[in-house]
């Protein structure tokens, strides 16, 4: 009873804001706290880690301390909380640092792929440009605004078989420009 007795009178000094009481339960607890964060942890980094957080919680909420209760009692009860609060965070990163690797790799290869199909459809483009206006405008109704040929044929006033004609001579010309281009 002496003890909470004592740590009641310390309790009530750190709630004043006073320095000195909070220096002195620092130094009666931080040992045990140390002691029971390590067997926590099980890595001495940490274990000192969260013996500082939990002094910082006290010293920022010490106007919410009830010093009719047991002064380690709540101390332990936050170290075991911040502890579990730190091996959620652990996991969470994990989990993101996963899901950030495995991101980072889909959108490279997205990226490169995405870098590689616009260089070629600059190539095509510049090797459509090439063609005799007509056959152009027939491949580009048919390729970039998916006209079917019957479509093009009506709109242009020629033939279906024009239309099929005209795109076999483009698409063999791509067959035979695109190699050398790339």
């Amino acid at each position: 009873m002496e003890k909470y007795t004592i740590d009641a009178k310390w309790m009530s000094e750190l709630v004043s804001g006073n320095h000195d009481a909070f220096a002195f339960l620092y130094a009666k607890y931080h040992r045990q706290l140390y002691y029971f964060a390590l067997r926590l942890s099980k890595n001495q980094h940490e274990a000192e880690e969260l013996v500082q957080s939990v002094f910082v919680t006290v010293w920022e909420t010490r106007n919410k301390l009830d010093i009719n209760k047991s002064f380690s009692a709540y101390l332990f009860s936050i170290a075991r909380n911040r502890f579990y609060d730190m091996l959620r965070n652990h996991v969470i990163e994990e989990n993101y640092t996963d899901y950030l690797l495995h991101q980072d790799n889909h959108t490279s290869d997205e990226l490169e792929k995405q870098i590689e199909d616009n260089e070629i459809n600059g190539i095509i483009h510049k090797l459509l440009q090439q063609l005799p206006e007509r056959r152009r405008e027939i491949f580009m109704l048919h390729r970039f605004e998916n006209k079917t040929y019957k479509q093009i044929a009506e709109k242009l006033q020629i033939s279906e078989n024009t239309v099929d004609t005209q795109i076999r001579n483009v698409l063999n010309f791509l067959r035979q420009e695109l190699p050398k281009k790339l």
